[in-house]
């Protein structure tokens, strides 16, 4: 053991590398390995590693507040990070509770849900809706909200009952299949869903406006946020956006769901707000919820030690004063489409490409044996996995997609999302190394009859 890691791995029998650096779109490791990360480490830097001003203003408010306690005081970063969101926010957005992550946000947004309804006499209304192919987060409750079967298994005992709809993957919906494209079945399942489960029982509904890990880059039909808009007002059900990964400009706008022009009654927010140089997630809420708790009780029965804590607030804010400074809100939109261009082009050379979709710089490649019919390369191949460790191998990182994308039969993907800094050089570097990786994973896997 004396020789041995006390870290507790997520993979306890593979060490990950140590990386002692990171500098723009590049991560070093103790060997002086060099990485691009093409996967933003887990689509949390937007910034780009190791910005010297982040950390040199840290210093400098270390002598000012190191900690204050939410539940008792504020302190001006958090709300001048407050004001700066809601500057970028829908217009019905009104408020800002600051956590340390995704998660929270999520666990937080569900339980305001239940207690607005609550404050408004409708003590009836609890359940939730969310769909299959998402994710929302890690605790149980935003486990259970996560329509990840992989993950959700091992813990199924102890999760909430929450019904999960059809996604608007059109790729693979059942719903629409002979019908030419989309028919917004998968929004109508919505209205199905709560009036099965009862209107008058139904608090809200989860989903990430741009579809993350489970199935990255599913980008919905340009009416369909509209539809879930307008079921949820009828049906009195507050629409949560999870902008989490897709959010805070890595869609090519401030926030994906403006990609819709459809306002939320609630969204939440993490990765991005702190770019990865402090845990930091937000709560945005708007002035429709907020209404009740002013004319009610005026007190969100919840809380986290460390909600609006002073250090992640104030890297909030040099976050946000960088990304407004360099245009990097917007600038995902203008590189995505350079990117999506040059990886179309290998869709031609590598029939194993079966769809690339996204949008900005969120990017999901999924993977099949053929591309007239959609087959998915069994869950025991592992291409995707395989062709994420041969890009590595050439020194880029990408994400490795949660398998069983197919509706838990078979089906991966990969996920290309860097910081928002990434040149095009760069992105070059990332589709030239995609090209020979999957090229060495498709001569292996025909060698051995899978294809």
């Amino acid at each position: 053991m004396k020789n041995q890691s006390a870290v507790f791995y997520r993979d306890i029998n593979s060490a990950p590398s140590l990386i002692v650096r990171g500098a723009g779109v590049y991560l070093e490791d103790a060997t002086g390995r060099r990485y691009l990360d093409g996967n933003a480490s887990a689509g949390v830097v937007g910034i780009g590693h190791g910005r010297t001003e982040i950390t040199q203003a840290i210093a400098e408010a270390g002598e000012k507040i190191t900690f204050v306690y939410g539940g008792t005081f504020t302190h001006p970063w958090q709300e001048d990070l407050a004001k700066a969101i809601l500057g970028i926010a829908p217009h019905n957005m009104e408020a800002v509770y600051f956590v340390s992550g995704g998660s929270e946000a999520n666990e937080s947004a569900l339980k305001l849900a239940r207690q607005y309804f609550v404050e408004c006499g409708k003590s009836q209304k609890y359940k939730v809706i969310a769909r299959w192919q998402s994710f929302h987060g890690v605790t149980l409750a935003t486990l259970s909200l996560s329509g990840r079967t992989s993950w959700r298994s091992l813990y199924s005992p102890y999760l909430l009952q929450v019904k999960h709809i059809f996604p608007p993957y059109e790729y693979r919906c059942p719903l629409c299949v002979g019908k030419g494209g989309c028919s917004l079945a998968c929004a109508d399942d919505l209205e199905r869903a709560i009036l099965l489960e009862g209107p008058e029982t139904v608090a809200a509904f989860f989903a990430e406006p741009i579809g993350g890990t489970s199935a990255t880059g599913i980008v919905p039909h340009p009416d369909y946020y509209a539809r879930v808009r307008e079921i949820c007002d009828r049906c009195d059900v507050l629409f949560v956006a999870d902008e989490v990964l897709c959010g805070y400009g890595r869609c090519g706008r401030p926030f994906a769901i403006q990609h819709w022009n459809v306002e939320p009654d609630i969204m939440t927010l993490g990765k991005g707000i702190g770019s990865g140089y402090a845990p930091l997630g937000a709560m945005v809420v708007s002035e429709k919820v907020l209404e009740p708790f002013r004319k009610g009780s005026g007190r969100f029965v919840h809380g986290f030690t460390y909600s609006g804590m002073p250090m992640s607030c104030f890297v909030g804010l040099k976050v946000f004063e960088i990304m407004e400074r360099e245009g990097l809100f917007e600038r995902a939109a203008v590189v995505g489409r350079t990117l999506f261009e040059k990886l179309q082009s290998l869709a031609q050379r590598h029939r194993v490409i079966g769809e690339i979709r996204g949008k900005g710089l969120l990017v999901g490649i999924e993977f099949v044996t053929n591309q007239e019919t959609r087959e998915p390369f069994m869950k025991e191949s592992g291409f995707a996995a395989r062709v994420a460790a041969a890009m590595r191998q050439r020194g880029v990182i990408v994400g490795i997609g949660i398998p069983l994308a197919n509706f838990g039969k078979d089906g991966d993907h990969i996920q290309i999302s860097p910081p928002f800094i990434i040149s095009e050089r760069d992105i070059d570097t990332i589709v030239n190394t995609l090209d020979e990786s999957l090229a060495e994973v498709t001569a292996s896997i025909r060698k051995e009859d899978q294809i």
